[in-house]
């Protein structure tokens, strides 16, 4: 008995709260994004649309998510997070459902809108604002353990999808993709919890631990301070930009004459590099900082996307697709957890909402740009170039952003 009330003391709420968040990271993103791709070619070839023009709808989902997620932090102030939660999750719900009626580009454009808007409200903005709150000890791995189960959702779901598409068809998908977003969410809407552990009486993991000098307090006004918001405002477009690439790996195997199942592969097996390298960056990032781990996943993402160039190989696409998955860690944890580290805890609701937009800015424009690239070109070589140079700015951008903060703390 005296044992087992050992372990009750010593298992904390948070770990359970975040257990929730991660249902919410696998809708948001694993199923509402990492698994689109594999709508993209059969949707426009069914509906007799340009493969771009189809794309152009999750370029607007995109774009409204990041417009969404900008008012998080206010809204979260005003009303009961549960609230949010179940207002949020119905219309991501219903929006995708409506997708598997509709035959028209402006209805999936209206409802790219809907989705979007109200997947902004429970995606990474909120997600990483819970985690800051319940985790002062632990964060990356926290955050990489939630938004790489968007990984995982993702690696799982997409053959899965391509199977549901075959057999009845991208409209049942739709249908079926509007069901698990809500079995996703439902553990998230239904568990006790408040946005932070003060709210009920508890307070955040390994607070009683943590020490003042790790905890990083914002400039706002300092001059230095808004040049290194600039630069990560530039890096999180950039990298927001190349992580759209990923679901067109299916359309980038049929361009070069590999199969349907072959492009499915590549895309899991980005999904499953997305599941890896999140969590490869947050335990990098706890032990040995941001910049390091973020650097390391630079690399790998830029071997990727050179492998990717120079091969049609299958092993070696598999690989440049793992690779790539980098990608998604640079997007999501490596962003939220660069922000913290730059801004602190008390600028974080400030300062990444504005990060997070830019990062979905680069990922909106890029769902149509990239389409309409192969479109108009028959081939996805000039995109893997453009994107082997924003890796350059982008790795020039986060040093640029660290040096800024350095000359802060140096004041």
């Amino acid at each position: 008995m005296k044992k087992e009330g050992d372990m009750m003391r010593r298992y904390h709420k948070a770990w359970t709260v975040l257990a929730v968040l991660c249902g919410l990271a696998a809708a948001a993103i694993g199923v509402s994004i990492n698994t689109s791709g594999v709508f993209y070619t059969v949707v426009s070839e069914d509906l007799g649309m340009l493969r771009g023009a189809f794309a152009f709808h999750m370029t607007i989902f995109s774009l409204v998510t990041a417009i969404s997620a900008l008012f998080v932090p206010n809204l979260l102030s005003r009303y009961p997070l549960k609230l949010v939660l179940t207002f949020s999750v119905v219309m991501a719900v219903l929006g995708t459902a409506l997708m598997a009626i509709s035959s028209h580009l402006w209805q999936f454009y209206i409802l790219g809108a809907i989705r979007g808007f109200s997947t902004g409200m429970f995606s990474i903005v909120t997600i990483t604002l819970i985690i800051n709150q319940w985790f002062k000890e632990k964060n990356g791995l926290a955050t990489s353990i939630a938004l790489g189960f968007s990984g995982l959702v993702g690696t799982v779901f997409s053959p899965i999808f391509s199977e549901v598409i075959v057999h009845i068809g991208w409209r049942g998908a739709y249908g079926f993709e509007a069901l698990l977003i809500g079995l996703l969410c439902l553990p998230a809407i239904l568990y006790p919890f408040t946005m932070t552990p003060e709210d009920e009486g508890s307070e955040a993991y390994g607070k009683q631990s943590l020490k003042n000098d790790q905890v990083i307090m914002s400039q706002d006004k300092n001059p230095s301070t808004g040049l290194s918001l600039g630069a990560l405002l530039v890096f999180a477009s950039l990298i927001g930009f190349m992580s759209s690439m990923t679901q067109h790996l299916p359309g980038y195997a049929a361009s070069v004459g590999l199969s349907v199942t072959l492009g499915a592969s590549l895309l899991s097996m980005g999904m499953l590099g997305n599941i890896i390298f999140k969590l490869v960056i947050g335990a990098l990032s706890d032990r040995f900082g941001s910049l390091k781990a973020t650097t390391v996943l630079l690399a790998l993402a830029l071997s990727g996307n050179l492998l990717l160039m120079q091969t049609q190989l299958t092993v070696f696409l598999l690989l440049a697709a793992f690779l790539f998955g980098s990608c998604y860690g640079l997007g999501s944890v490596s962003l939220a957890l660069v922000t913290r580290d730059i801004f602190g805890d008390e600028a974080y609701g400030k300062r990444f909402p504005i990060i997070s937009f830019a990062g979905n800015l680069g990922a909106a424009l890029a769902f149509s740009i990239i389409g309409y690239i192969y479109d108009f070109t028959g081939s996805y070589f000039p995109t893997l170039i453009v994107l082997v140079v924003f890796l350059l700015i982008s790795t020039i951008s986060l040093f640029s952003a660290f040096y800024r903060r350095k000359m802060v703390r140096e004041k």
